[in-house]
């Protein structure tokens, strides 16, 4: 990860954050249309988690370049 470039770090992250992002939606559909075994909790909560990931992983690439930068 770190001979990867800002760029690189901000598109893979955003990725992540994305896709996770889409199976939350469908997931939080999935569940509030009726679907309540613990097994679905369970996607939601490890799709927010992986969201969460995405959105950390694009916080640490914009903080380490602004520390790059000083």
């Amino acid at each position: 990860m770190k001979d990867f470039s800002f760029k690189t770090r901000v598109i893979y992250f955003g990725a992540i954050a994305i896709v996770s992002l889409a199976f939350l939606a469908l997931q939080l559909t999935a569940v509030m249309q009726g679907s309540d075994g613990v097994g679905s909790i369970t996607l939601v909560i490890l799709w927010s988690l992986m969201a969460l990931f995405g959105f950390a992983g694009i916080g640490y690439a914009v903080k380490r370049r602004n520390r790059q930068r000083n």
